[in-house]
């Protein structure tokens, strides 16, 4: 019987494990799509499809919404033939990012009628998902737009969601955070990864022929996830292949990490899995990079696997420990004042997910690791009014001896407006790292010929 990666990695024991012997250990990740220039957009003509939808039958209906779906979706992704979405692929492995989803959202609704959740195309996962969700509302509504109060509307007063977000608003954040960790410790949770049926998931987001992969930890917020990677990834298509790793924990039935080495741990273990035996890059934005850290380290120390390099996008602390000179609370309060336009939906699971994994991130004991590091450091400041960081810290790595490399952009825009930058100065300092091991590699071998 085949060994699930997380008893075989423990089996291998310290130092005994290589890329190699892990190779037939892991699962290989699913491939992505190139994603283009997108066409302009066509109009679209609400009030006759849905007259024309009332008029089909049930397996007209479906075909009718597939087709809808994936001709928007490939419009969106510049494709001239709707051959080229695979109706059951990701959104994210077709090359979708936040803004894209948002026009897919936009053209959907205008041609259905419904009001759809701004979450909608993250949530539904791909063509096929989105399509079965269009089906049953509007077969729901018998063809109409969704009265109020169907899928998609405000939050319930009395939901996790509206009490967090109002307790955010009201200065609250420390109550906010008691009530979403209260709520987590009720939750089901994993003291070894042995424990686990199996790893989270990876999603390729890139492809392309550069000698290291980039394996991408998602930041521990409710709204964080491997989304948050997809601007930042479409850089990187035909140049190297990215994937993003999900934490556990955020999707509804899925066990948390009962205490720090655990949650390092099973990133760690995921990271093999994305790297599918090849070299690999940890990489991590904000808090995500704390993680990314860490799980090096756990790499390192455990089975002896150095990445080939770790990327810390705008990572201020590792721990994030109140005492840093850091205004936190007010980071937070920050991220979760556009929620509307957030991608995901911030579930009971999402929520309290959030609330287990800072706890566990002020309290991870993390083993440096020996592979070199990029800190790419925001010269901008992230809210209106706060002074912009100081040029002097700038140069000051959160890690010892850590490139650093300042770019002009905030904390979000990084990996959103200026995703473009940020992936340039990733891109060349690996390109010139990679290039000095294959020298060194070439040099030792002919040394070794010569001897």
């Amino acid at each position: 019987m085949a060994l699930r990666p997380s008893s075989a990695a423990r089996l291998l024991g310290p130092g005994a494990a290589d890329r190699a012997s892990l190779r037939g250990l892991v699962r290989a990740p699913r491939n992505t799509a190139s994603a283009t220039t997108p066409r302009p957009a066509r109009p679209t003509e609400p009030a006759s499809f849905r007259e024309r939808f009332a008029s089909l039958s049930a397996a007209e209906q479906d075909a009718a919404l597939l087709d809808l779906v994936v001709d928007c979706a490939a419009e969106l992704l510049g494709h001239t033939d709707t051959a080229d979405v695979d109706p059951d692929r990701d959104f994210l492995e077709l090359g979708f990012d936040s803004l894209i989803g948002i026009e897919l959202r936009r053209r959907l609704s205008e041609a259905t009628g419904l009001q759809l959740p701004a979450s909608i195309v993250y949530d539904s996962g791909s063509p096929s998902g989105l399509t079965a969700w269009l089906r049953t509302e509007l077969g729901a509504q018998g063809g109409a737009a969704p009265q109020t109060g169907a899928a998609g509307g405000p939050a319930e007063n009395d939901s996790m969601e509206r009490l967090f977000l109002d307790g955010l608003a009201q200065g609250k954040l420390r109550e906010a955070q008691r009530m979403l960790a209260t709520v987590a410790a009720l939750r089901p949770s994993f003291e070894v990864t042995a424990e686990l049926e199996d790893l989270p998931w990876p999603v390729t987001l890139a492809e392309g022929p550069a000698p290291s992969r980039l394996v991408c930890v998602s930041a521990p917020t409710a709204n964080g996830g491997v989304h948050q990677y997809a601007t930042l990834s479409g850089h990187f298509r035909g140049k190297r292949d990215v994937t993003a790793l999900p934490l556990i924990g955020f999707n509804t039935g899925e066990a948390l990490p009962a205490h720090p080495e655990a949650a390092a741990r099973i990133i760690a273990e995921s990271a093999l899995q994305a790297a599918d035996g090849k070299p690999f890059v940890l990489l991590g934005h904000s808090s995500g990079g704390s993680l990314a850290y860490a799980a090096a380290g756990v790499l390192e120390s455990t089975w002896g696997i150095r990445p080939t390099a770790v990327v810390l996008l705008d990572t201020l602390s590792i721990r994030h420990d109140s005492d840093e000179g850091v205004d936190y609370n007010g980071m937070m309060k920050f991220n979760f004042t556009a929620v509307d336009d957030s991608p995901v939906r911030l579930t009971n699971s999402r929520l309290s997910a959030m609330g287990r994994w800072m706890v566990l991130l002020n309290a991870l004991d993390v083993h440096p690791t020996t592979a070199p590091v990029l800190e790419i450091k925001c010269t901008r400041a992230l809210i209106e009014g706060v002074p912009a960081p100081d040029p002097e810290r700038l140069h000051e790595p959160v890690v010892p001896d850590a490139t650093v490399r300042p770019l002009d952009a905030d904390h979000l825009s990084l990996i959103r407006e200026d995703s473009g930058p940020a992936a340039g100065l990733v891109e060349e300092w690996l390109t010139a790292l990679e290039t000095t091991v294959t020298s060194d590699a070439a040099s030792r071998q002919d040394t070794a010929v010569v001897g």
